[in-house]
């Protein structure tokens, strides 16, 4: 766990699953790292503009807008088109995988998922990453 507020890198997790969103908080707070969560995409989008994160994780099923065109809004958005995203999914199938690649996504998590992976995962994605958040 990281001791100093400072070296905290701020998480957006996006599920409309609050099961998903609240274990993946708790897990990554007690890692150190800031979260905020948002169960929709256009609350995902309001909270990035306000406070950018220093990575996205990202549903890809959610009702009204999915998580892949969720990532393609946010690539469109000067300030955050270069955050990393990690997708999560229950899909292991090969055309999605290949449509998170595309649309910028960094890696591709599958559900269900061990909290070790990913936090592992967050932690490389967010490794080169120095803007900090008190």
């Amino acid at each position: 766990m990281q001791s100093a507020p400072e070296q905290q890198h701020l998480v957006l997790v996006v599920d409309d699953d609050p099961l998903v969103t609240e274990f993946v908080k708790f897990r990554l707070e007690m890692e150190g790292f800031a979260v905020d969560v948002a169960h929709k995409a256009e609350d995902a989008l309001a909270s990035a503009r306000r406070r950018p994160p220093h990575l996205f994780l990202l549903d890809v099923a959610m009702p009204e807008i999915n998580g892949l065109t969720l990532l393609r809004r946010l690539r469109a958005e000067r300030r955050l088109n270069d955050v990393p995203a990690i997708m999560i999914t229950a899909s292991a199938h090969g055309a999605n995988v290949k449509a998170a690649m595309e649309a910028g996504a960094v890696g591709y998590v599958l559900k269900p998922f061990s909290a070790a992976d990913l936090v592992a995962r967050v932690r490389a994605a967010t490794k080169n990453q120095s803007r900090v958040w008190l």
